[in-house]
């Protein structure tokens, strides 16, 4: 594949990695670079003037002793003042959301007002349970419940607020099945008792790993659960894949692959198409969709197909814009009982399509992805293999062991034609048409299953503006398919990917969007040393950059035998501080004119600043979320 590797290593202009789904029309508005800075430093500003107060103003320092918004009296000591951050956090994102003064002010109030009942309805609840049966809670067990419900609230806030595809709901699958709950709660109590164990240790090994912050500090419990929980789901996916094996299963499909502006590489992926289709036993269908292309895709794609062996193929041409519409398209003109969706930059292995299309002899599965390679030699290229190995091979297998992997990438995937017609095929207007097509697809009963021995060579931005367009589509999509698929979260639906991931999904944007402005006010709040009772240590500061993600990526490169790809780790700790602030940029770019127009109405001032859109608040129609 190094013909493939070397069109890889091109820079491409904004023509060639921007599209009409970069940015969805009145779901998403420009995002000016200073626009983050000036998040983090109101943030900072706020957080820190806030920590003042609370160790200088008198009044403040006795309702509030433990240097943070508690209401309720805790023992034993704090680390940093999650609660005041995530209020200091809130204002930050309020003062560049958006939208004009008006909203502004009613969503920085809306975050503030939810997360601090939140926060005092969980105090209260600890007095009660104080009062009537005698368990003293401490500041280590508030302090993280404290951070994940306020980081819940700021995702379940936007999803309420923020302009969203509308509602659209799909089938269904009510029945519950009791082998994924086992399965997790096994892991889960298993994970639990080591950490628990290993939590209470002396042991020479555990102090020095704390003191050199990779479990995480002061912590260490915490730490090694998330670790350990997933290790625990990767060996029970490993047992199950050699007691259940794929069997041989290799039927007519159709490849079906968008296209807008891909003459750079178009050539070489249906070359790679090719070669996979050699090595595959049955007949397969090439159907490449030009969507709107100005350059000379089309004619490539005819001669590349021209050149082509063991593939029989087809151009077409889809004149709306959006890659749905495209794929949709390619549906539409799909006669096969499964379709393997490729995006035009990626390059299948030899032995991919047989690898993936193997699965589907469970009659059960019917969404299949595989993993994929970076071509190397670019700046991001080694922190995305890492990032690749822990995400596909070590979270995604753990997800599918309990049934319930969230979404398969789009670059390269297999579909079960009929359940992909079941629920509407993919959603234009949006971002993550991928992952809403998969978790529709296995929220209606259908199993979904990564194979990372079925890899491809996907494109990997070699330009910070490439990079800063995929980023921000990629993390604004959790927020689209959510909003889409709000009936998941009802009751009535039982699966884990509802009721756990998803809702952990929402979390972990949230944390990856605070983490930066977060380590950047513990650093200071370390250097200020402002109450003594606070166990801060620069282990903590560091555990949070390196602790749990360096074990977690670590044993995922061992595990999988990449052994070459950990030379890459301290490229990967930062650029995971880089995807955090891309993942800030994300939310911010997110569309509140709906919002802005209700709270206009309060007859509160609107003016808009430098980054807003322009057009008027009565012209933009289309759904909002809800939650």
């Amino acid at each position: 594949m190094s013909v493939a590797i070397e069109r890889h290593d091109q820079v491409l202009s904004r023509e060639q990695f921007a599209s009409a789904d970069s940015a969805p029309l009145r779901l998403t508005r420009p995002v000016p670079l200073w626009l983050a800075p000036q998040t983090i430093c109101v943030t900072l500003i706020i957080a820190l003037l806030g920590t003042y107060a609370l160790h200088n103003v008198p009044l403040l320092e006795r309702a509030f002793p433990e240097g943070d918004l508690y209401l309720t009296r805790y023992q034993g000591s704090y680390v940093i003042p999650v609660r005041l951050f995530l209020l200091s956090f809130y204002l930050g994102y309020a003062s560049a959301m958006d939208g004009g003064l008006s909203g502004r002010l009613c969503f920085g109030l809306d975050l503030c007002l939810t997360a601090a009942l939140t926060f005092w309805l969980f105090d209260l609840m600890a007095a009660l349970v104080h009062d009537q049966l005698g368990i003293l809670l401490y500041l280590h067990m508030a302090l993280p419940i404290s951070g994940l419900a306020g980081m819940l609230v700021f995702s379940v806030r936007i999803l309420r607020h923020g302009d969203m595809p509308p509602r659209d709901d799909s089938p269904v699958c009510r029945r519950v099945h009791p082998t994924q709950y086992f399965v997790a709660s096994f892991a889960f109590s298993l994970s639990a008792g080591i950490s628990m164990s290993v939590a209470r240790m002396e042991l020479p090994g555990i102090v020095t790993l704390r003191e050199l912050a990779l479990l995480g500090g002061i912590g260490t419990g915490v730490f090694l659960f998330l670790p350990l929980f997933f290790v625990i789901l990767n060996w029970v996916a490993a047992l199950r894949a050699i007691f259940y094996p794929p069997g041989r299963f290799a039927p007519p499909a159709t490849v079906i692959v968008p296209a807008h502006n891909e003459a750079h590489i178009i050539a070489e992926t249906i070359h790679s198409l090719d070669v996979a289709a050699e090595q595959y036993t049955n007949q397969l269908t090439l159907l490449v969709i030009d969507n709107n292309s100005s350059d000379r895709t089309a004619q490539i794609v005819r001669e590349a197909l021209l050149r082509a062996r063991h593939i029989r193929g087809r151009l077409l041409s889809e004149p709306m814009p959006g890659k749905a519409n495209a794929l949709n398209r390619g549906i539409a003109e799909t006669h096969t009982d499964y379709i393997v969706r490729i995006d035009a930059d990626t390059q299948v292995s030899p032995d991919a399509l047989w690898r993936v299309m193997r699965h589907f002899s469970n009659p059960l599965v019917a969404v299949v992805g595989g993993q994929a390679l970076v071509p190397g030699g670019g700046i991001f290229d080694g922190a995305r293999e890492l990032e690749v190995i822990l995400k596909v091979g070590l979270d995604q297998v753990a997800y599918g062991a309990g049934d319930a992997i969230i979404g398969i990438p789009g670059m390269f995937v297999a579909y079960n034609t009929q359940a992909l017609r079941e629920v509407g095929g993919f959603a234009g207007g949006m971002n993550g048409e991928d992952t809403d097509a998969a978790t529709r697809i296995g929220e209606s009963g259908r199993r979904l299953v990564v194979d990372p021995s079925a890899t491809f060579v996907s494109e990997v931005p070699r330009t910070f503006s490439h990079m800063r367009e995929q980023r921000m589509r990629w993390f604004r999509s959790l927020f689209h398919v959510m909003a889409r698929n709000q009936q998941h979260f009802l009751m009535r639906n039982l699966s884990l990917r509802s009721k756990l991931l998803m809702p952990y999904m929402l979390i972990n944007t949230a944390r990856r969007a605070i983490a930066l402005p977060f380590l950047i006010f513990a650093a200071i709040f370390l250097l200020m040393a402002p109450d003594p009772r606070s166990a801060i240590s620069a282990q903590a500061v560091l555990a949070f950059l390196m602790g749990a993600p360096m074990i977690m990526v670590i044993f995922a490169a061992l595990t999988m035998r990449k052994f070459r790809a950990l030379l890459h780790l301290p490229q990967y700790l930062v650029f995971r501080m880089f995807r955090s602030y891309l993942t800030l940029e994300s939310v911010l770019s997110i569309s509140f004119q709906r919002y802005q127009a209700n709270c206009s109405r309060s007859g509160i001032p609107t003016t808009r600043t430098v980054g807003d859109r322009g057009n008027p608040v009565t012209k933009i129609k289309g759904g909002s979320g809800s939650m």
